[in-house]
């Protein structure tokens, strides 16, 4: 029985220093700013990736069209989509989801990515996408925390795409 009286302290302080964690970690703000169409040296630096200076960035729910982005090299390593989000606050964790609603009807969620988020600009590279589809992005941050947060942002590909020699 005195073990019980002995544990409880130690119970009562380690929820209170989860709630002061809470606190401290509190998650910033973020928001999906759009997308941008770069080449493989941009997705190949990763996490430390930064938007090149003369990349356009095609606000949240932009519909893209004619010969906009596309891949013009035989292995499609330009023409490459970047989610950029702008994040303000301490460093956390985060996920970005990405659901295609092809014109056929047919609706496809890709697992998401998880990624560090930053204080500043984050880029997220969303993998090969060519089709021409309503895609809708959902970004979650705090992860692991008592609360997530979360921002949305989407965008339309109806491009005419020549084919890459």
């Amino acid at each position: 029985m005195n073990l019980y009286r002995v544990a409880l302290p130690w119970a009562a302080l380690a929820v209170a220093g989860a709630a002061m964690i809470g606190v401290a970690d509190a998650a910033g703000t973020a928001k999906i700013t759009g997308i941008a169409f770069v080449d493989s040296n941009v997705t190949g630096q990763g996490s430390r990736a930064t938007l090149p200076a003369n990349a356009q960035i095609y606000p949240s729910g932009t519909k893209i069209t004619g010969t906009a982005g596309c891949p013009t090299t035989r292995y499609r390593t330009d023409g490459l989509i970047v989610a950029v989000i702008d994040y303000q606050g301490d460093p956390t964790a985060g996920s970005l989801q990405i659901v295609r609603q092809l014109p056929t009807g047919q609706q496809f969620a890709d697992a998401p990515y998880y990624l560090d988020i930053n204080q500043g600009r984050v880029l997220q590279y969303l993998g090969p996408i060519f089709d021409n589809a309503d895609y809708a992005l959902r970004l979650t941050w705090g992860l692991g925390q008592a609360q997530n947060s979360q921002a949305a942002g989407s965008f339309t590909l109806a491009r005419n795409c020549p084919q890459p020699r």
